[in-house]
C-alpha cells in the first residue's frame, strides 16, 4: 500500500512540474541568442531608415593664400593675399532621398521576416526533436518489455527442456534474440541522447517531463502560404530591387555641390566672397546599366517567388498525403495485431494441450 502511495505521489509531483511543448517553444524564443542577434539587426536597419534621408555632412575649409617665403607674416603686399573660410555642401536633387528611405524600409521589413523565419525554424526543430525523443522512448519501453518477455520465454524453455518439451536450439535462438534486443535498445538510447543534445543546443537547457499526446489525429494542413516569412522576404526583396532600379535612374540627375568661401584681406583692400557650383555629368550611361541590372534582379526574384509558391503548395499536399496515409495505416494495425494475437493464442493453447 505504501509503494502505491509513493508511486501516486511521484506521478503527481512530476505532472505538477511537467511542461508542454508550447511552453518550451515560448521560453526558447525568449532566450535564444540567435533571435536576440536578429533583433539587434532589426534595430540597425530601423536606424538606417532615418539615416537614408539625411543630407551629406558639409565640408568646412580654411586657410591663407599667397604666402610669401621671404616673410610669411607680411599679409599686405598684394590684393591676392587673404585668409579664408569656406563651406561646401552637396544638395540632393530629385527623389533620391525618398527612394533611399524606401530601400531602407524594405531592408527593415526583410530583417523582421528573417527573424520570424528563424523563429519558425526553431519551433519546428523543437517539435521535431521532442516528438522523436518521446516516440523513441516509447519504442525503447516496448523493447524493454519485449526483452522481459524474451527472458521469461528463455526461462520457460529451459524448464521445458528438462522434460524434453523443448530443445537447445530454441533456447539458443531465444538468447540470440535477447542480445539483438539489447543491441537495438542501446542504439535507441544513443539516438535519444543525441536528440536531447540537439534540443539542448537550441533551448540552452535539458528538457525533461514534457507532456504531449502522441496519438495520431486527423490533421488538415492550411494551404495559405502568402504570409509565410520566406514568401514575404522574396516579395519585399523584389520590391527593394525595383526601388534600386528607380534610384539609379534618379542618379542621372546629379546632385549639386555648392562651395561658398569668405576671403578676408588687409584693410587696404575689400573683403570678398567666392561661390561656385559643381555638377557631375552623367554622360557614360553607367546609371542606366545599373538600373537594368537591378531590374533583371527584380525579375529573377519574381520567378523564384512563383517557384517557391509552387514548391510550398506541393510540399503541403505531400505532407497532407503522408498524414492521411499514416492515419489509415495506424487504424489498420490494431486489426492485424488482433488477428496475429488470436492465432498465437490458438497455437499456445495447442502446445499446452500436447
Amino acid at each position: 500500500m505504501l509503494n502505491k502511495s509513493l508511486v501516486l505521489t511521484s506521478l503527481l509531483v512530476s505532472s505538477m512540474f511537467a511542461q508542454n511543448i508550447d511552453d518550451v517553444v515560448t521560453k526558447t524564443l525568449n532566450q535564444n541568442y540567435t533571435l536576440k542577434a536578429l533583433e539587434n539587426s532589426i534595430n540597425i536597419t530601423k536606424e538606417q531608415i532615418a539615416l537614408a534621408s539625411k543630407w551629406k555632412n558639409p565640408t568646412l575649409s580654411f586657410g591663407a593664400t599667397d604666402i610669401q617665403f621671404d616673410d610669411v607674416t607680411k599679409r599686405d603686399l598684394e590684393p591676392m593675399q587673404a585668409q579664408f573660410i569656406g563651406l561646401s555642401q552637396t544638395i540632393p536633387l530629385g527623389d533620391k532621398l525618398e527612394i533611399q528611405k524606401k530601400i531602407a524600409s524594405d531592408d527593415f521589413e526583410i530583417s523582421k521576416y528573417a527573424k520570424e523565419d528563424k523563429k519558425l525554424q526553431f519551433k519546428s526543430k523543437i517539435y521535431e526533436y521532442i516528438y522523436n525523443i518521446k516516440l523513441l522512448e516509447e519504442r525503447l519501453s516496448l523493447f524493454n518489455q519485449f526483452k522481459s518477455n524474451t527472458k521469461k520465454l528463455e526461462n520457460l524453455l529451459t524448464e521445458l527442456y528438462k522434460y524434453n518439451k523443448a530443445n537447445q536450439a530454441q533456447i539458443l535462438n531465444t538468447q540470440i534474440m535477447y542480445q539483438e534486443l539489447n543491441l537495438k535498445s542501446q542504439k535507441l538510447q544513443t539516438m535519444i541522447n543525441t536528440l536531447n543534445l540537439k534540443l539542448e543546443q537550441i533551448t540552452y537547457k535539458k528538457i525533461e517531463d514534457v507532456d504531449f499526446d502522441s496519438n495520431l489525429k486527423d490533421i488538415k494542413l492550411s494551404e495559405e502560404i502568402n504570409n509565410h516569412p520566406k514568401i514575404l522576404t522574396l516579395l519585399q526583396t523584389s520590391q527593394k530591387f525595383n526601388s534600386i532600379s528607380e534610384l539609379e535612374k534618379e542618379k542621372k540627375n546629379s546632385d549639386i555641390k555648392m562651395n561658398l568661401a569668405y576671403f578676408q584681406r588687409d584693410s587696404k583692400y575689400e573683403d570678398y566672397v567666392n561661390i561656385s557650383f559643381a555638377i557631375p555629368l552623367s554622360i557614360y550611361g553607367s546609371e542606366d546599366i545599373k538600373s537594368r541590372k537591378a531590374k533583371f534582379k527584380e525579375i529573377e526574384l519574381n520567378h523564384k517567388l512563383e517557384d517557391m509558391k509552387l514548391t510550398f503548395k506541393n510540399k503541403i499536399k505531400t505532407f497532407q498525403q503522408n498524414i492521411d496515409d499514416s492515419l489509415i495505416t495506424f487504424n489498420i494495425i490494431p486489426c492485424c495485431y488482433y488477428q496475429i494475437h488470436k492465432v498465437m493464442n490458438l497455437k499456445f493453447t495447442s502446445v499446452q494441450t500436447e
